[in-house]
């Protein structure tokens, strides 16, 4: 089973791509099918597992590496592109390497799997500089800590992309209205101004749901 956490010696690559509704289902098999007879053959490859919101507008894969030299591998493997067609069809994905910076509660985890309880938060923010990186993480800490011990969140792992560019909170919610009633009343206004000042932020109201977890071998 995947494990989400800030002390795993794994790096997460986070695949975002938009669609639309009605090809939802469709980029989610094709997925599938690639992570079973691609990615799964990686060396290196340690988990994936597929999300997809409620709203039927985005789909997430979420990768785990054993380091950064396998990732860098399989990006850059021409045989891999060969075998990628079936996902040609589909919009490019927002793909970035990641490590985590702050778990909340501390020490805390996320076991993945379909079955799972509760569901998933991408909160997405992509950097108008990555220089800005460092400020928007210590924003982020500060945030983090003012949502903790909110109805209903069970855990919270936020993520730094390797290249400086994005940040990406992977949170979990046990439902979806206690998620709702807390963006009605956010209890970390004051350094999500900034950050919206540092960053892009694409925000969905709508949660994920984890529909296929794949392990390695």
């Amino acid at each position: 089973m995947p494990t989400v956490a800030k002390d795993n010696s794994v790096f997460a690559q986070i695949d975002i791509f938009p669609v639309e509704p009605e090809q939802q289902q469709s980029l989610v098999d094709s997925l599938v099918d690639y992570v079973k007879t691609v990615l799964k053959q990686q060396p290196g490859f340690v988990s994936a597992s597929i999300h997809q919101s409620r709203d039927g507008l985005r789909v997430v894969n979420y990768i785990q590496w054993s380091s950064q030299d396998d990732y860098d591998t399989y990006i850059n493997s021409s045989e891999v592109r060969s075998l990628s067609t079936s996902l040609s069809t589909f919009a490019l994905p927002n793909s970035h390497l990641y490590e985590i910076f702050i778990s909340e509660p501390e020490g805390s985890q996320i076991k993945v799997s379909e079955d799972m309880e509760g569901l998933i938060n991408f909160g997405i923010f992509k950097l108008k500089n990555p220089e800005n990186q460092p400020r928007l993480i210590e924003l982020a800490t500060e945030a983090v800590g003012m949502v903790a011990g909110q109805t209903g969140l069970i855990s919270t792992q936020f993520h730094r992309s390797l290249d400086g560019a994005m940040a990406v909170n992977y949170g979990l919610w046990r439902t979806q209205g206690e998620y709702a009633a807390m963006n009605d009343n956010r209890p970390f206004a004051g350094p999500l101004t900034e950050m919206f000042e540092l960053a892009d932020n694409e925000y969905q109201l709508s949660l994920y749901e984890v529909v296929f977890t794949e392990p390695a071998d």
